[in-house]
């Protein structure tokens, strides 16, 4: 049953020991006084257990000193980083500078994922693992790969102390061994790594090795330890406690973390029990907010600073009863992260394919030197974000000389990945689209990502890559496409033209900082384009499959924070090819070898929080003795970013390639507002020409000018949008309609 006391009760409870030794001192002897040891025990509640800063705070304001500390989950980070020195204050910093929705869900900044994953990854619905020839799921929702990251960098102070009693105030938490149930109270190793152990919810984390135990969240057995905090010789214990205990109807399990909450903690109740049966102060937190709400973390302090203040004067009287025995001053709590460390070496555990050289490319330089957190997390980051490993963990061994191993706890990913998504819209019309990805199967360091789209317009893609980290790399490609446009006179449709071209291409590849893609390489193309009137004499050479041979130099960028309604970062790339026919037999017109170049840059700025303006261009042009092959043309029209010919750029109000020709130059400016949550109204226009000839291309007459709104909502499965637009080349309002992530 709970204990109550009153404050008088306090003094009375605390002064027994004093009392005891005058009664039964030896004669003569001096009478000598004992503090009892004070410990602080917090609950585990997810969330919730922010609202323990205001008890922290109350007892700084009333000068308790806190001998013993314990917690599990939160209850471990929060005890965790007060018994290492950090203030409250300085917590409360900490909790309110977190994008907490990324940081639980291992997202990391997008700049930060390899360009080629960015490519064919962010536009599928699902993905799932799979290995030995069998598609599997997860064993958990989330690695934890970003809360090592946050865990390391504010326990960093403490990096070099193992024995977790030798902290300012002694420490434990508690977690759970995996294979026998057992609560495992972590006193000694590695202090990061014990606070993760102790909040590994199974199922929403992965399980932690931790001294040689694989362990998951400690709130399934004790998630309230008062117990070990009394054997380790707390002799009074105060308690925050911050579960809102077992559900009792169906109506109030209303997530998978409720539900995954509640079988977690069937067995806590016990050593809630007991734990209710030992402290003398428990201070009980109701609090407004369920365990995964770490985005009001606002409502959660305030709300907890209000019921310490309750509490005030029964903590003040503990502090004050305390000090008559044995005045013994609070602690200083001035403790700030580490800006750097001194590396002595590094180590890398986990990697099998993955060789040292690859490694040693992103971690080398960081031996024997020193090194900033900062640029440590930013590596790490770099390397989780090539997707070749589900997690880049790292821990701190001390040497004998006061330096630091740099650990690198690694774990491949899985061999292959199968993702889909679904697209529509008026131009492309509907499709599937099934990717493949595969890593280190065909070769050491090797990607290779394959993409099949099913539909009116079928594609297939191929991308095989060896990887050199950040030295350059070479690859290999394949794209076959087949999509059908219509051909017009003005704004009169009076053809269908279907483009078909089979592409292999081979190249030298370089990635700087995920960011920035270089490519040069040569190209051959197999190509045809078949019209269902054979009206145009200009399309007539190109009705049978003719080869091309092209050599290319490729440079991309891609720094936008969201590959769809960016608010910030820019998208731009620079194109230079030259193409040379292969094949004799040309009927009417000798193709000649000609350099088609290009440029499209689309930038994002942020106004406001919720407007952003998205000014644009795109210029294009061709060096030639006579026409290209007409894969290599410009073409303006439709409203798809993504097009399967790159020169092929959009154009609000013209119909998808209205305008053909060897010269353009596009500028563009939109207004995006988002509305509400993932609804957006965007104004669009667009300036500019596309013509045949450069004189036509310049010419005031030749201009085109587009506006019109977009609203979108983004779905899951992508972007939906509906378009309403106009143009001076069409003289009637039209409309686009788009379903699903591009591709």
């Amino acid at each position: 049953m709970l204990k109550k006391y009153t404050i008088s009760g306090i003094a009375i409870l605390i002064l027994i020991p004093l009392f005891s030794s005058v009664l039964f001192a030896e004669p003569n002897q001096p009478i000598k006084k004992k503090r009892p040891k004070l410990g602080l025990v917090l609950s585990g509640g997810g969330a919730k257990g922010f609202a323990y800063i205001g008890m922290l705070k109350v007892f700084q304001e009333v000068g308790l000193h806190v001998d013993y500390i314990g917690g599990t989950s939160i209850g471990s980070i929060m005890g965790g980083l007060y018994a290492i020195g950090y203030s409250p204050e300085e917590i409360q910093k900490m909790i309110e500078s977190q994008n907490w929705n990324a940081l639980l869900k291992d997202e990391i900044p997008r700049k930060y994922v390899a360009y080629e994953e960015k490519e064919f990854l962010e536009h599928s619905i699902v993905s799932l693992p799979f290995s030995k020839r069998k598609v599997g799921l997860k064993r958990s929702m989330y690695k934890g790969q970003q809360i090592n990251l946050l865990l390391n960098r504010y326990f960093s102070p403490a990096w070099n102390i193992t024995d977790f009693n030798k902290l300012q105030t002694p420490f434990l938490c508690v977690g759970t061994n995996l294979f026998n149930g057992n609560a495992e109270v972590l006193r000694t190793g590695y202090l990061p790594m014990a606070v993760r152990s102790s909040m590994s919810i199974p199922g929403y984390f992965s399980p932690t090795h931790y001294n040689g135990m694989y362990l998951v969240d400690g709130g399934i057995v004790n998630n309230y330890p008062a117990g070990p905090l009394r054997q380790i010789g707390a002799q009074f214990l105060v308690g925050g406690d911050v579960q809102s205990g077992l559900k009792d109807t169906i109506s109030e399990l209303k997530s998978l973390t409720d539900i995954i909450n509640q079988i977690v903690f069937f067995h806590a109740e016990e050593a809630n029990t007991i734990a209710d049966s030992l402290i003398n102060i428990n201070i009980k937190f109701k609090v407004p907010a369920g365990m995964m709400d770490f985005a009001k973390y606002d409502t959660i302090i305030s709300y907890g600073e209000s019921v310490a203040r309750a509490h005030y004067d029964e903590l003040k009287a503990l502090a004050d009863s305390l000090n008559a025995i044995e005045f013994v001053p609070i602690k200083e709590y001035n403790t700030k992260p580490l800006d750097s460390l001194d590396i002595a070496n590094v180590i890398y555990r986990g990697n099998d394919k993955m060789s040292l050289i690859y490694l040693d490319n992103y971690f080398g330089d960081f031996k024997n030197s020193r090194i900033s957190i900062d640029e440590l997390e930013y590596v790490i980051t770099s390397v989780y974000g090539t997707r070749f490993f589900k997690y880049v963990f790292y821990s701190l061994e001390p040497t004998k000389d006061g330096r630091a191993n740099l650990i690198l706890d690694l774990e491949e990913a899985s061999p292959g990945y199968i993702s889909a998504s679904i697209h529509y819209d008026f131009d492309y019309h509907g499709s599937i689209r099934v990717n493949g990805i595969f890593r280190n199967i065909f070769g050491d360091r090797s990607k290779l990502f394959t993409e099949l789209t099913m539909g009116t317009n079928p594609r297939f893609r191929a991308l095989y890559m060896i990887s050199n980290g950040a030295k350059p790399g070479f690859g290999a490609e394949v794209d076959m496409y087949n999509f059908t446009f219509k051909e017009y006179d003005k704004d009169i449709k009076i053809n269908t033209l279907t483009a078909s071209n089979l592409k292999g291409s081979l190249f030298v590849t370089s990635n700087l900082h995920n960011l920035y893609s270089f490519r040069a390489g040569v190209e051959y193309e197999y190509f045809k384009m078949k019209q269902d009137i054979a009206i145009n004499p200009d399309y007539t050479d190109f009705a049978e499959y003719k080869s091309y041979g092209n050599v290319f130099v490729n440079f991309r960028a891609d720094t936008r924070n969201k590959p769809y309604y960016a608010t910030s970062g820019t998208d731009a790339e620079f194109k230079a090819l030259y193409a040379i026919p292969l094949s004799n037999g040309w009927v009417d017109t000798v193709f000649t070898n000609s350099l088609v170049m290009y440029v499209k840059i689309n930038h994002n700025i942020s106004l406001s929080p919720k407007l952003t303006l998205k000014p644009g261009i795109f210029i294009g042009g061709t060096l030639k003795q006579d026409e290209p092959p007409i894969q290599h043309w410009f073409g303006s029209g439709g409203l798809n970013e993504i097009n399967y010919i790159k020169s092929f750029v959009p154009f609000t109000g013209v119909h998808f390639m209205q305008k053909l020709g060897l010269y353009s130059g596009i500028a563009r400016l939109k207004l995006q507002y988002n509305v509400y949550q993932k609804i957006y109204v965007t104004l669009r226009s667009d300036f500019g020409a596309t013509e045949s000839d450069l004189n036509d291309a310049v010419d005031p007459a030749n201009t085109m000018f587009g506006y019109g709104v977009t609203t979108a909502y983004n779905s899951f499965i992508g972007p939906i949008e509906f378009t309403v637009m106009g143009s001076n080349l069409n003289p009637e309002v039209s409309f686009f309609v788009n379903i699903g992530f591009s591709f």
